[in-house]
């Protein structure tokens, strides 16, 4: 997640917080009325259309809205702010609405951004990743290419792993060939290695130790920190 939208996701939780305070809550008694029980709880049956105090289904956690206030059920909370005579002349529930409203709008503008943004970068790395690959592939089988092209040497595979800017290249020998394999030829898939690498040296990619996944050779890659897209930060 971007700062942006850190620092706006913050503005939205703070603007959320600024008119939230501890509620003192009843349950609404069989045969209640809403301007009842807000008599009953506030002295005041006008206090029913304030908007300090709400009525709450507690079954579903949703505010029944005003307009709905002429049938209430037993079982639901009528709920107030504790300090409702200092908070209710200042607050206005349209304008903290509107303010929730708009934070999270912005909240949903600079997400969508940002997820832009991340899937733009993502394209770049595999786009880099998938030319790297097979540039290496090539490089690494041509020495090995005999009289009949149609024989092929090496089985190749790429794995991504773009989150972890990180490729794998999965080489293993081809029908009726050994080669390669870490068994019997490390030492030639070592020096195959370190040729490809001398040729390529202009990528932006490490190269780690290589392993042995079943039959195939693993040689991890990692894209140097910074990079974002090949040759580029």
């Amino acid at each position: 997640m971007s700062s942006t939208v850190i620092i706006a996701f913050a503005a939205l939780i703070a603007a959320r917080g600024a008119v939230a305070q501890p509620l003192r809550c009843t349950a609404i008694r069989p045969g209640d009325t809403a301007t009842q029980v807000a008599k009953r709880i506030t002295g005041e049956a006008r206090s029913t259309w304030e908007s300090w105090f709400q009525i709450v289904d507690p079954a579903t956690s949703r505010v029944v809205p005003k307009a709905s206030y002429d049938y209430v059920r037993a079982g639901w909370n009528a709920c107030v702010v504790t300090d409702s005579r200092t908070v209710a002349p200042s607050v206005n529930s349209t304008q903290v609405n509107f303010g929730l409203w708009a934070a999270l709008l912005a909240l949903i503008a600079l997400t969508t951004h940002s997820a832009d943004r991340y899937f733009s970068d993502r394209a770049k790395v595999l786009s880099a990743m998938r030319q790297f690959g097979q540039r290496f592939v090539q490089e690494f089988e041509w020495p090995l290419i005999g009289p009949d092209i149609s024989d092929r040497s090496i089985q190749s595979r790429l794995r991504f792993i773009p989150h972890s800017a990180r490729l794998d290249i999965l080489i293993a020998p081809g029908a009726g060939h050994r080669y390669p394999n870490l068994t019997d030829h490390r030492n030639n898939v070592e020096y195959d290695l370190k040729r490809v690498l001398h040729v390529l040296r202009d990528q932006p990619f490490i190269s780690g130790p290589p392993y042995m996944n079943g039959t195939w050779v693993v040689l991890p890659f990692q894209l140097k920190p910074g990079i974002t897209q090949a040759g580029g930060k």
